[in-house]
């Protein structure tokens, strides 16, 4: 077996060259730049997605959150609504219920096992009429509540986060 030689004679005058190929077209360098730019766009995706999900970054998913508003026992009809109407500005799922007095004592009675020590001196006009709505989101905004809050016949708002998808629930302070 031989070894390729030089095709070049040393001896003569000419200068030696290699034969380059040419360069690639103007058209062609833009691809390859497009396709190096596409190419490190998808790898640098690729790699903070990684780092994001090894980091402890997870989706978080939508959670229910029920909003409780008990009115005073003296609360009329117009403060009601005006509670009512305020409440609007939440997005509410199924829209806004009233649980009225008879119905409180009834859910009362049904958590206290019509037990006579829980249920003595309670009288269904003794409960509070309530405001309540359920809302969907992956966090809940307090924001229209402060003013709900001060308005007149309003008692107190409770907002929980409801459990679901192995997640506990949790009493919200707005």
């Amino acid at each position: 077996m031989t070894d390729p030689q030089p095709t070049h004679d040393p001896f003569d005058d000419e200068p030696w060259t290699e034969e380059v190929g040419e360069p690639p077209p103007a058209d062609r360098r833009w691809l390859h730049l497009l396709g190096t730019a596409a190419g490190a766009l998808v790898l640098g995706s690729v790699a903070s997605t990684t780092v994001m999900l090894l980091a402890g970054w997870r989706y978080v998913p939508e959670r229910e959150f029920a909003v409780s508003v008990a009115m005073e026992p003296d609360a009329d009809t117009r403060q009601r609504d005006a509670v009512k109407r305020a409440l609007g500005a939440l997005p509410a799922r199924d829209g806004i219920r009233l649980e009225t007095r008879e119905q409180a004592y009834q859910r009362f009675r049904e958590r206290a096992g019509n037990d006579p020590v829980q249920l003595e001196g309670i009288t269904a006009d003794s409960m509070p009429e309530s405001l309540s709505l359920t809302t969907v989101g992956r966090d809940f905004d307090c924001g229209p509540l402060p003013a709900v809050r001060e308005m007149t016949g309003v008692n107190r708002i409770r907002v929980v986060m409801r459990p679901g998808s192995g997640r506990p629930g949790a009493e919200l302070v707005c």
